[in-house]
This record gives C-alpha cells, sequence and structure tokens, in this order.
C-alpha cells in the first residue's frame, strides 16, 4: 500500500483551513494551531453573556469559487447577509450613508461559525505554536513547545507573513517576497451599551486618525440582543503604539470614539481591548501564494493578495491545488 503524502500547516484561520480542506483526501494533513480555537482574524470573544466579533467584521463575496465554497455553509445558515447600515463619519457627524450595492455576510452566529464548520473532519492541534521548523526536504519536522512533530513531506505556513518570514528556513526560496509585505496591527475595543437609539445606524467606516470603524455587534444576525459596540483603531496609530500598554490604549481609543458616541463612565469602565499585531494588509506578496518545489516548503494568507477573508481562502485554494498536482504526478 502506497504511504500517504504528510503535510504539515502552521495556522488555522481561513487559507490554512482551506488548503487542509482540499488535500485532506490526498494527503495525511496535519494543522498546528497556538490559540484554542480555529480561524485566526475571524475571531468572536464572549464577555458576560455577550459576543464580539473582534477581528473580521464581515466579508463579501467576489470570487465565483469563493461563492460555491461557502454554499453548504449557507444553506445551513452560518454565513448570513448583515443588512445593516454603514455610514462614513468625520469629526463634524455624518458625512454619507454607504450606498446598498455591497452585500456584506457575516458568520451566524458569531463569526468563527465558518471556519468551525470548516474545520470539521480535520486534525487540528490547538495550543501548539510552533517554534521552529528543522529538517530537510521530504524529512520536515516542527518544534510544538517540548515536543517535536513530524516528519512532514511538506510543510506550509498559513500564519501572518512576518511569522512566516521567522519560521521558514532560509533555504526557503521567496523570502524576498515574504520580505516585501508589509502589515498593520490593530487594536479592538469592545464594550456593551445601556441605550441602543442613541446609535443611528449598525457601522461606520470613522475618519479620526486613532479609531476608524464602530459597529453594533448586536445588530449582526444571531447575536445576542444586548446593545455591544466594537471600535476598530486606525492602523498607522496602532502601529506606533502596539507595544503601550492596554489601559492606556483603552483610555485613548475611548477618547476618541467619545467624539462620535456617547459613552458612560460604567460602560468605558468595563471596555476590553484586544491587541493585534497582524491585523491588516498594506502591500501585498502580489502572488497567490508562494511555493518552493525544491525545498517542500510553502505560504499562504490574505497577506498573499490582499486584506481580505475572500483572499486568505482564495490563497489556500490555489496552493492546495498546486500541491494536489504534484502529489498526484508523483504517484
Amino acid at each position: 500500500m502506497a504511504v500517504s503524502i504528510r503535510i504539515g500547516i502552521i495556522g488555522a484561520g481561513m487559507a490554512g483551513l482551506t488548503l487542509a480542506r482540499g488535500l485532506s483526501d490526498r494527503a495525511d494533513v496535519s494543522i498546528f494551531e497556538k490559540s484554542h480555537g480555529v480561524g485566526g482574524r475571524m475571531a468572536t470573544r464572549w464577555i458576560d453573556g455577550v459576543s464580539y466579533d473582534h477581528g473580521a467584521q464581515y466579508l463579501t463575496i467576489r470570487d465565483a469559487r469563493f461563492h460555491d465554497a461557502l454554499e453548504a455553509a449557507r444553506a445551513e445558515g452560518l454565513v448570513e447577509p448583515w443588512s445593516g447600515q454603514v455610514a462614513s463619519l468625520g469629526e463634524d457627524g455624518l458625512i454619507e450613508r454607504t450606498a446598498k450595492g455591497t452585500i456584506r455576510y457575516v458568520g451566524n452566529p458569531s463569526m468563527n461559525a465558518l471556519p468551525k464548520f470548516l474545520s470539521g473532519g480535520i486534525d487540528i492541534h490547538p495550543h501548539a505554536q510552533v517554534g521552529a521548523i528543522s529538517g530537510e526536504p521530504g524529512r520536515w519536522f516542527v518544534s510544538v513547545r517540548d515536543s517535536t512533530e513530524g516528519p512532514f513531506d511538506w510543510v506550509v505556513t498559513a500564519a501572518p507573513a512576518p511569522q512566516s518570514a521567522r519560521l521558514l528556513p532560509a533555504r526557503f526560496a521567496h523570502h524576498d517576497k515574504l520580505g516585501s509585505v508589509e502589515m498593520n496591527a490593530c487594536f479592538t475595543l469592545m464594550t456593551t451599551l445601556r441605550h441602543f437609539a442613541r446609535f443611528p445606524f449598525a457601522a461606520a467606516h470613522v475618519d479620526d486618525p486613532v479609531i476608524n470603524w464602530i459597529s453594533l455587534n448586536n445588530t449582526k444576525p444571531g447575536r445576542p440582543s444586548t446593545p455591544c459596540l466594537v471600535a476598530n483603531s486606525n492602523s498607522v496609530w496602532a502601529d506606533v503604539n502596539i507595544e503601550n500598554p492596554l489601559d492606556s490604549i483603552k483610555q485613548q481609543m475611548l477618547e476618541a470614539l467619545r467624539l462620535y458616541v456617547q459613552i458612560d463612565p460604567d460602560e468605558a469602565q468595563a471596555a476590553t481591548v484586544h491587541r493585534w499585531r497582524h491585523a491588516n494588509v498594506q502591500q501585498a506578496a502580489g502572488e497567490p501564494y508562494l511555493i518552493d518545489r525544491d525545498s517542500q516548503l510553502a505560504a499562504c494568507g490574505d497577506w498573499c493578495i490582499a486584506g481580505r477573508v475572500e483572499a486568505a481562502f482564495l490563497s489556500g485554494a490555489g496552493l492546495g491545488d498546486a500541491l494536489a498536482a504534484i502529489i498526484e504526478a508523483a504517484e
């Protein structure tokens, strides 16, 4: 009986999950994920019975392949349109309401509902932060805390570009492309609100030096009814302040937020901040994925194409096609 190709994937976000699903019937695939759950930036946090999508706020569907891949999840109600009104705000208040041409979708009942669905049947190792990749082509090992996993015929990083650059051995042929990628940080502030009526739209893009997005998370399908707010920081401001204490970040974001939304003292006191070191893609790699056939190493992620959920899917799907062709040719 032929020995199955073993592939190790680092990262259980949209790109890593898409890649694993595409190869699951052709190879023995394992995913190593540093967090306790799947989804990467398609993340949801629960605080006192209230849910906050503190990563990706929504997704759009432009590509036919992505549309088809979501059909099963949509049929089960795990992906739903979000019809809430989105506005644009400046310091003087409402600038304009966004036209309704773009359909925004969200996971139901949370953004991580979609990656949870995609992870079904895949061998995933949670709480497995990879510290190093060692070995040689065809016999790669990944170090996870005090253990070594492998050998793997191929190892793929589906982590943000800076993390992938640190992990992939020097012999990987595309370190120059990895080095060209620019990613920005982001802080997300989350708090409950006592009065829904004072927020006249579901979400808003904000022209502000500190924050650039505000949304009522409870307006999304399937969420608890408790009014709750999510605010994302301006990416340039986040890069400058990335190492500052979260208490300081929280106070500065609250001060900025009060220009647009009334925040009571008890709401401000209960607010929570999450730090994303690599959240937004400023300069993409310009390739759908990075693959080195000689070293049998590869990388994928939204940073290859653009900072969208759909881009992460297309990167993982494209790399899956390329690896499937290599496996088929070797059989």
